[in-house]
């Protein structure tokens, strides 16, 4: 009878003994996340006028995978800024873990709707070179459809919802304790499943569909444009002399035509390889601090990740999601002009 309070007692004593080991700060951990959060405060400001701005100005130009883009920063704006200027006034994590696990989860699925939508806006480039006739093409070519990104959302929730409900490997403070993320640590085989099937269709299947979409259209538009020289007169013979001057002239119209359009499409696929790029020193960072935690929970190696490490890029994937609209919206207009 006397066991199990005392079994209750010593659970919450180490439980509490972690969680203030987790939040012991010394000067120098102060330093550096206060200087971390003051750039990633100062970035998001910057990033939520630029996003209200691209709204005002642009709304009646962008399509709804664009505009996806732009409400995933706003609300990973909105919910994350005031959370980490407190924790960066104070020095010290916030306490309440539900508030931990909230910004969490609304980092998480707003990540994933982010990356599904930059690899369909260079799924939908390629469909629209390689398969313009298709009805895909026809459903992501309506300006007004939304279900695209509604099914970004809903798949992003997917994932998310499990670990914010406390389903395994379920979120847990992270670092020093500022962030809460996916428990990379959990051992068991649910969070095992998880996790693999989080690197393979969250990091790994929307790199591959930038990659391997951006490559092609590349390469198939560079080749179309090079064939350019060679179409006119070969399209001319055997018509009669009088009658070629005109028949040139209509070719020359409908191959500038062919040609902007093709250039149009080159800027558009370089600035989706610009967004590869910031997808790539954004979440990588993050995606292999997540694999070290992995890989020593499984004790096939021994090293300890430094604390605040795991925290900056905590915070860079953070700043990836609100500045993704911005790197798009940008490269896009630079390479226009």
């Amino acid at each position: 009878m006397k066991t199990e309070p005392l079994k209750i007692f010593i659970n919450v004593t180490q439980l509490s003994s972690e969680v203030s080991n987790l939040f012991v700060m010394s000067n120098y951990d102060c330093f550096i996340y206060r200087s971390m959060s003051t750039v990633f405060i100062i970035s998001s400001i910057i990033f939520f006028i630029l996003n209200i701005r691209f709204l005002l100005i642009d709304r009646h130009r962008l399509n709804p995978l664009a505009l996806n883009l732009i409400i995933n920063a706003l609300i990973s704006i909105s919910f994350t800024l005031p959370y980490i200027t407190i924790q960066a006034i104070n020095c010290h994590p916030i306490q309440e873990y539900i508030v931990c696990r909230l910004q969490a989860f609304i980092c998480f699925t707003c990540g994933i709707c982010v990356m599904y939508t930059i690899s369909l806006l260079a799924v939908v480039q390629y469909i629209r070179l390689f398969y313009n006739s298709s009805i895909l093409h026809q459903i992501f070519e309506h300006k007004n459809n939304f279900l695209i990104p509604i099914l970004c959302w809903l798949i992003s929730l997917v994932w998310s919802f499990p670990p914010f409900i406390n389903i395994k490997p379920g979120f847990k403070r992270q670092g020093k304790g500022f962030d809460c993320g996916i428990n990379w640590k959990a051992d068991d085989l649910r969070s095992g499943l998880y996790i693999s099937l989080v690197f393979l269709f969250i990091y790994f299947l929307p790199l591959f569909c930038l990659i391997y979409t951006n490559v092609r259209i590349l390469k198939t538009i560079r080749k179309l444009i090079y064939l350019r020289n060679s179409l006119i007169p070969q399209a001319t013979v055997g018509i009669p002399r009088d009658s070629r001057h005109h028949f040139i002239d209509v070719l020359t119209v409908a191959e500038s035509n062919r040609l902007k359009r093709l250039r149009i499409d080159r800027r558009f696929a370089q600035a989706i390889m610009i967004a590869v790029i910031h997808y790539l020193l954004a979440w990588t960072p993050y995606a292999t601090c997540a694999i070290i935690q992995i890989v020593t929970a499984m004790n096939y190696i021994q090293y300890q990740l430094p604390l605040m490490l795991i925290t900056a890029s905590a915070l860079l994937a953070k700043l990836a999601v609100m500045g993704q609209s911005c790197v798009y919206f940008y490269t896009v207009r630079s390479l226009n002009r």
